[in-house]
Formats: structure tokens, C-alpha cells, sequence
């Protein structure tokens, strides 16, 4: 992994702070997705919410009643799978977005805010917590967490106990990994293997990322790099169970062809 890529250091600048200046990162993967993107009117529009919430008195009421009346919606759900939906320069303008950047925008404003904002790690959907309260920044509502989670289990389905707070690298992970999908499904696998390598880049030695980046060369027909890939991601696991993973996708690869590392 090199540390060349563009805006690395702003990246690794916003990992090294843990869970402060979220926005630093947040801009940098903008100016990925946008080099020309103008991220003083990012600045400036964060600090006119903090203004207007200010108005109406500090408190998780207020903001979310203050995101209501601006606008931001959810995207439209044939508009999912775009990068832009990534750009807090872009979601900032158009007010529609996906839950993990309505959380960097959460987070910016409660900069200029006394209010104590956080990402939270959750299967499915980024959440946020305000002070002491969870945020659905999918609608910008209130969330029980207890019995939201409480619903999920009764589906079997495998949740956090209690919220799990998020640190700059969390999430910025967690943004590459949705544009690595988002490029999965516009079959763009060289823009995913950027988008991997970023993932690295914040979180070196991630078997992760090798698994990623490997589905991405078997996408390209590379399989000899898919392989080598896969077998990075091994030795980097303990879990026996996630091994089991890697050996089944390793069996799946095709045979060795003469053209297979045409792409190397």
C-alpha cells in the first residue's frame, strides 16, 4: 500500500484524530469523488444550520427539526447506487443523501455546536448519537434503541446490545466500502480498486480489503490476482469460520489460463 494517493494525507490526518474533525476526512472524499468540488460553501452551509439550530435553543429537537425544514430527504431509491451520494459538497446542495454522510453533515454542525455528536457502527445503517440520543439520519428521527434493536432480534438477526461509537476510521471506511459497492454495481472495477485501496490505506492489514479487492480482479478476470489476493486475506484471519470463506471462494476460482494476468 502506498500513501500517494490523492488526499492521503488529509485521510490519515482525520484517522490520527480518532473521533474528532470528522469533517476533514469527509471533504477529502469528496474532493476523490469531485477535485473541483467547492467545499467553502461545505463550511459555510454547516455553520448556517449550527446558526439556525442555535436560534431555536440547543438540542437534538432542534436539529432535526431545523434538517426537516431545509429539506434533506432521503435519496430516491433509483438514485442509490451513485457516488455522489458519498459528496457532502454535492448532498449539502442537493439535500439528498445516504445515512453515513447525513451523519459527517450531523457531525460538522455540531462543531459550532455545544451538542456532542457521534457516529454509531450498526449493521445495515450508520446511525448517529446526539448527546445521549440515537438519530435515524434516514428520516432524521428519534430512535428507540432499545427496541429497535430489540425488533431485530426477535428476527434473529445479530445486533450490538448497546451503541457502538464510531472513530474517524470507522467511518471513512465505511464510506469507501459503500463506493466500492456503488462501483460494483456500475461494473466500474478499476474506480473499486481505488476505492479498496483506500479502505486500506485507513486500515492496513484488513483482510477485508484483500477479500474486496480480490472479487474485484475475478470481476476483471484476473483470477491469478484474485488468487493472491484471497490468500493475503487468509493469513491476515484467525476466525476459522471466515477462512472456511476464503477457501470456499479459493475453490471457486477458475483454472489458471494463459491470459489469466493480463491485467497484472
Amino acid at each position: 500500500m502506498t500513501q500517494t494517493l490523492p488526499y492521503s494525507t488529509e485521510l490519515l490526518e482525520c484517522v490520527e484524530a480518532g473521533s474528532e474533525n470528522l469533517l476533514l476526512g469527509a471533504k477529502a472524499v469528496s474532493r476523490v469523488l469531485n477535485p473541483d468540488a467547492d467545499l467553502t460553501k461545505v463550511d459555510s452551509r454547516l455553520l448556517s444550520l449550527a446558526e439556525e439550530i442555535q436560534k431555536r435553543g440547543e438540542s437534538v429537537e432542534s436539529m432535526l427539526h431545523v434538517f426537516h425544514d431545509e429539506g434533506f430527504k432521503r435519496v430516491d431509491e433509483d438514485k442509490f447506487h451513485e457516488y455522489a451520494n458519498s459528496d457532502i459538497a454535492y448532498v449539502l446542495d442537493t439535500r439528498k443523501g445516504i445515512p453515513i454522510t447525513y451523519v459527517a453533515i450531523i457531525l460538522g454542525v455540531s462543531d459550532h455546536l455545544s451538542l456532542t455528536s457521534h457516529g454509531v457502527n450498526f449493521p445495515g445503517v450508520f446511525l448517529a448519537q446526539v448527546d445521549d440520543t440515537i438519530v435515524n439520519p434516514i428520516d432524521f428521527s428519534i430512535l428507540n434503541y432499545e427496541e429497535f434493536t430489540s425488533n431485530l432480534k426477535k428476527r434473529n438477526i445479530n445486533v450490538p446490545d448497546s451503541p457502538e461509537l464510531a472513530s474517524n476510521s470507522d467511518i471513512l471506511k465505511r464510506m469507501f466500502n459503500n463506493l466500492q459497492e456503488v462501483a460494483s454495481a456500475k461494473g466500474d472495477d478499476l474506480r473499486r480498486l481505488e476505492f479498496v485501496d483506500y479502505m486500506e490505506l485507513i486500515e492496513p492489514e484488513d483482510w477485508f480489503c484483500h477479500f474486496k479487492r480480490a472479487e474485484a480482479w475475478a470481476s476483471m478476470g484476473d483470477y491469478s490476482a484474485a488468487r493472491s489476493e484471497l490468500k493475503i486475506a487468509k493469513n491476515l484471519l484467525t476466525d476459522e469460520s471466515t477462512i472456511a470463506m476464503i477457501d470456499r471462494n479459493l475453490a471457486q476460482l477458475p483454472k489458471r489460463t494463459d491470459g489469466d494476468q493480463i491485467l497484472n
